[in-house]
């Protein structure tokens, strides 16, 4: 088996179906396998997918989170590689056999690669980026923000500036980390160092994961020739105050475990003083605040 792809689902029923479909409407000349995690879909997931002979179906009687739920797809894994892909994308060409070509001929210390991700537009969307520090974690938290309402800056620069000049198929090998949307992981490296760590629910396990992996010798690497779209990355939204406090606590948790406890414990009360500072002053200039805002900056508090 060459590459066993792995999606985890949750009440996305009709996006995870349009993925599937996907992938075996464009790959071509690869051994591969589907493994479908549900982390308990209360929509029509486990009905339609449950009998589908194209797939392993793999049912979770809670919602364990992203990364616990794709720690136990890989262990049902045949593939030499594995494939880690969100259930909202779609492949747009062969981007299977892309990633494995290039893992194939890649030296041994390329751990794993990812692609340029796009919206449905073609545009370009948030695919990797430069590590978590301490201060791009206050820039993006903090400074951004004010600055992005005042007009003063648009970009994020551990983002933005993460972004090399593309050269031919490979992008870089020296990128800090890789979305969690398209993980493309060879075996030997995840039965070395594992998958995800299981104490994060949501949001930063892809950083924290390639941080393992270049800790243990190993590089990521970027390749232009898949065409993945990702659905969700279009959106502009503004995120909503119970989802904005999980990727802050995974940011938080990121940090922690990345420093050592006295550093971390002198980062936090910095960001909590900071933080909650400027959103008293914010206050000042709009203050009513939802009952989610409210709730929000109370268990900012509390962290």
């Amino acid at each position: 088996m060459d590459v066993s792809i792995i999606i985890v689902t949750y009440n996305t029923c009709q996006m995870t179906g349009e993925c599937i479909d996907s992938i075996i409407e464009h790959t071509r000349d690869v051994e591969y396998e589907i493994i479908l995690v549900d982390n308990a879909s209360h929509d029509a997931s486990k009905q339609t997918f449950s009998h589908d002979s194209r797939l392993t179906y793999i049912y979770n009687e809670e919602n364990i989170g992203f990364g616990r739920a794709n720690n136990i797809g890989a262990q049902a894994a045949k593939g030499d590689y594995l494939f880690l892909l969100n259930s909202d994308t779609l492949l747009t060409n062969n981007a299977v056999k892309h990633f494995l070509d290039y893992m194939v001929t890649a030296p041994a210390t390329t751990g794993c690669c990812g692609c340029l991700l796009t919206n449905r537009a073609g545009e370009p969307i948030h695919s990797f980026g430069k590590r978590h520090t301490y201060t791009n974690s206050m820039d993006e938290w903090i400074l951004f923000p004010w600055m992005k309402k005042l007009h003063l800056r648009q970009t994020l620069k551990k983002y933005d500036e993460a972004r090399p000049q593309t050269n031919g198929i490979e992008v870089s090998e020296q990128i800090d980390y890789i979305t969690g949307a398209d993980l493309f992981i060879r075996r030997s490296v995840y039965e070395t160092c594992g998958l995800f760590d299981p104490d994060f629910f949501m949001y930063y396990e892809d950083a924290h994961l390639c941080r393992k992996y270049q800790k243990a010798g190993y590089q990521c690497a970027v390749i232009t020739t898949p065409g993945i779209i990702h659905l969700v990355g279009a959106s502009n939204r503004e995120i909503a105050p119970q989802k904005k406090l999980m990727i802050l606590q995974s940011m938080l948790l990121y940090h922690q475990k990345d420093h050592s406890a006295l550093s971390f414990a002198l980062f936090k009360w910095l960001f909590k003083l900071t933080y909650l500072t400027l959103y008293a002053i914010s206050a000042l200039f709009k203050p009513k605040k939802t009952e989610a805002e409210t709730e929000y900056i109370k268990n900012v508090a509390k962290l």
